[in-house]
């Protein structure tokens, strides 16, 4: 089997985007918001690379096959953004290659990344409460169940719940 490994996004990388997750089959019933503006991410690709001081993305890609996108981005709920903020993690399969164990690799690469490359103490990652999938991965990968937030998300014509699960720097084994 090829290798699993993250790589910067490119602009052609879009378009599979645009192909996988513009819908609810693709995206997945916890991820699909609606339809969103990608000439957003395709301006951050020439202002950027979609590697910023305060979020980021890369291409998940399984040999030269771009699968999926993973995402981090500056979370500041618990203080102030110069003492307190972490990053939160997030991440997407295209649907033909869920259940297969890769998100797992995919996130497990991204922690190794960013506490690789930058200083912050902690990682989370939400998810909706029905995903216990994504659940399973965390908990794998380390991550500590943290609680529920309840009703945090509006998805599908309703509010969700959102577990949050958290990996500090020194509990981190990669």
């Amino acid at each position: 089997m090829a290798e699993l490994s993250l790589r910067k996004l490119s602009q052609m990388d879009i378009d599979l985007l645009e192909a996988n997750f513009q819908s609810l089959h693709g995206a997945g019933a916890s991820q699909w918001f609606g339809f969103w503006d990608t000439n957003k991410l395709r301006r951050r690709i020439a202002e950027d690379q979609l590697i910023g001081s305060a979020d980021g993305a890369l291409a998940i890609s399984l040999g030269e096959q771009m699968i999926g996108k993973a995402d981090w981005f500056t979370s500041t709920a618990w203080g102030r953004a110069n003492t307190s903020a972490c990053w939160e993690i997030a991440i997407g399969l295209f649907p033909e290659y869920r259940g297969k164990s890769l998100g797992t690799q995919a996130q497990r690469q991204l922690v190794d990344y960013l506490f690789t490359h930058y200083p912050r103490h902690r990682i989370q990652a939400t998810t909706a409460a029905e995903n216990t999938a994504e659940q399973r991965c965390l908990e794998k990968l380390g991550f500590t169940r943290e609680g529920v937030i309840r009703q945090a998300q509006w998805r599908d014509g309703g509010w969700h719940d959102q577990i949050i699960y958290s990996v500090l720097r020194d509990e981190w084994a990669g």
